[in-house]
């Protein structure tokens, strides 16, 4: 696990019980390990409880940042009644008219989706990338 229900609190003062953050995290850690494609999650590679404790700055930023975009996708999760990327696909249009045909989602009154296609906000994507945590290849073949 990469962040703990009081890291989360003190990112996220008076967000969600104990009992929400147990339900959420697992599927937000998954969320940001697919954006990063596994920078942390990989054995043999980058350790978060390393650089949370390194004698380099930008080492600690980086942990920093990495466990405030995984608080901000539980958040989101939470928010948005999502808890993973087909949540966010089943919502992603609000109406499409192709000829006579006009198809409308469900959702179209208070849906939300990211940029990315993947349950994590768009704030937790920024300060990923402002560390270089994005993973930009390409996933599969």
């Amino acid at each position: 696990m990469y962040l703990t229900y009081p890291e989360y609190s003190n990112i996220l003062p008076d967000s969600l019980s104990e009992d929400e953050f147990k339900k959420l995290i697992s599927k937000a850690e998954i969320q940001i390990d697919t954006v990063t494609n596994y920078f942390y999650g990989m054995p043999n590679s980058h350790v978060l409880s390393d650089d949370g404790v390194s004698d380099y700055p930008w080492l600690n930023a980086r942990a920093s940042a990495f466990k405030r975009a995984i608080a901000l996708t539980i958040d989101y999760m939470d928010s948005n009644s999502m808890t993973d990327s087909s949540d966010v696909k089943d919502g992603s249009y609000s109406s499409v008219e192709i000829g006579r045909t006009t198809l409308q989602s469900a959702n179209s009154g208070g849906s939300s989706s990211t940029s990315s296609g993947f349950a994590v906000p768009d704030e937790a994507l920024i300060l990923l990338g402002r560390f270089g945590l994005r993973y930009g290849g390409v996933a599969s073949v």
